[in-house]
């Protein structure tokens, strides 16, 4: 089955997108005045054609006005490419990536570039669903606490209730913090303790109702009895917090764990200059059926605080084989997605596969010659540029080499995009 643009919103399919989850196929298949097929505000056409720049460099474009844009500066880029020697990467106008307002809906693994053909909006599903402007996620940090579900959260839900419900709720997930991952003598130690630690909800304020209030409780594993509980205003940045004191702390000062209304990050890796380190430790059983779906009645249930509480001090939490596997803060984009496959068989970027031996390459139809990247113009996503109000459909149409025997020669890639302009 080809992945369905939907995928990465299992939960707000019952709010914003039920026509297109099974609803009334039947009945519309034998309307007799169908309604007519709205008028594409794809209008224009671009067409980028660039050679990946260094290692560490970036080279910037702007769909709108099919030019690149020197230096990466202001919101008027829209996609950025970045070399490495592993390959390049790509990034929207966005949070952590540049000042815009950009964003992508969904990587090139959760859309067919012929299943985008039918959407003749980028704001606008093709069954004519208005889509939420939260569906275009901006460029962050990936941390222990980014998940897979519509709001890429590992420490909540939303709309579990299902159509008419858009609350958050949190899984009570144990997740162990670690407050130095460089030494992993160090690890548990006195100067460097492990907590254990769940999120416990999401709603504060004078009345106990408003968005924006993360609530915690985290437990020092080397005495967890000794419970202690936290509710931070998040509502309008970061809210820095110090686990060891159980005080709030600032960007500049001593702090472990962030909140930004329910995103979560650690100050360690691309986060911050400390280095502390995550690990998922235990789901508590009976939130998830056995699809990895949420089950309602168990997320609305009034005793969860007191259900979940042996779960916090539970022994049996999963801890890291090694320093190694404590998860760092890193710098991610829906453009730029974690690679699928295993060595010595090739490695699917998404927009790419990349062949790291010559039999690879010659299995997919290439020249037996090692490294080579391949393009997957089948694939493609939505991309909203940095001025917030202009899209675009876009593919890695190709890329070719000036020896295509030599691996290491000059590459050139060619994106191509089907341009939504601004209302």
């Amino acid at each position: 089955m080809p992945p369905t643009p939907y995928r990465l919103l299992p939960l707000l399919c019952a709010s914003w997108i039920l026509a297109a989850c099974g609803g009334g196929g039947g009945e519309e298949a034998s309307d007799p005045d169908p309604s007519p097929t709205p008028a594409s505000a794809f209008t224009q056409q671009a067409t980028w054609t660039v050679t990946p720049p260094a290692g560490g460099t970036s080279v910037c474009y702007d769909f709108n006005a099919r030019v690149e844009v020197p230096g990466c500066s202001g919101n008027a880029w829209d996609v950025k490419l970045t070399g490495s020697a592993r390959g390049p990467s790509l990034w929207t106008n966005s949070g952590t990536s540049g000042s815009g307002a950009g964003g992508a809906f969904g990587s090139p693994f959760d859309h067919t570039w012929s299943a985008l053909q039918a959407w003749t909006s980028a704001t606008t599903d093709p069954s004519g669903n208005v889509l939420p402007s939260t569906v275009y996620q901006t460029d962050g940090a990936r941390s222990v606490f980014t998940g897979s579900n519509g709001i890429q959260s590992a420490a909540f839900e939303y709309g579990v209730g299902g159509s008419g419900d858009h609350r958050l709720y949190p899984n009570f997930r144990v997740f162990l913090i670690t407050t130095n991952t460089a030494s992993a003598d160090a690890i548990g130690s006195e100067d460097s303790p492990v907590f254990a630690l769940q999120v416990t909800g999401y709603y504060g304020g004078t009345g106990g109702t408003t968005s924006g209030y993360p609530s915690f409780r985290w437990v020092d594993r080397r005495a967890p009895d000794t419970v202690r509980e936290a509710t931070v205003d998040a509502r309008a940045g970061w809210a820095y917090f110090d686990l060891v004191t159980g005080t709030p702390s600032s960007e500049n000062g001593t702090w472990h764990i962030a909140f930004n209304r329910y995103h979560v990050k650690l100050n360690g890796g691309s986060s911050g200059r400390g280095t502390v380190g995550g690990y998922l430790g235990k789901t508590p059983a009976g939130f998830y059926d056995g699809s990895g779906h949420p089950v309602a009645a168990k997320f609305q249930a009034t005793t969860l605080l007191a259900d979940t509480l042996a779960e916090l001090r539970a022994d049996d939490i999963a801890t890291p084989a090694s320093a190694q596997a404590w998860v760092r803060d890193a710098l991610a984009s829906a453009l730029n997605p974690a690679y699928r496959g295993a060595y010595p068989g090739a490695l699917d970027h998404g927009w790419y596969v990349y062949h790291p031996t010559a039999a690879s390459a010659q299995a997919a139809g290439l020249p037996a010659v090692a490294h080579l990247l391949q393009a997957r113009p089948d694939r493609g996503t939505l991309v909203r540029g940095g001025e917030g109000n202009t899209y675009a459909r876009m593919r890695l149409a190709s890329i070719t080499y000036a020896d295509p025997r030599e691996a290491s020669s000059a590459q050139t890639w060619t994106f191509e995009f089907d341009v939504q302009p601004a209302p």
